[in-house]
């Protein structure tokens, strides 16, 4: 493995989600769960508002 250089570009985070694309992704993985009760799609949904939170919080 080739030693690491300084002049080598620095690795780009990811750009954020904003609150539509991540209930996109919130939904799209409920889909592939099966998750279809009414009280489980919400609950997956509050998880996805709080990852978005974290996440903005931390600057990620």
């Amino acid at each position: 493995m080739p030693p690491e250089r300084d002049d080598d570009p620095p690795q780009q985070m990811p750009a954020p989600l904003d609150a539509r694309e991540a209930e996109r992704l919130a939904l799209i993985a409920q889909v592939r769960r099966g998750v279809h009760s009414k009280r489980q799609r919400q609950l997956v949904q509050q998880i996805a508002a709080l990852t978005l939170a974290i996440l903005k919080g931390t600057g990620r």
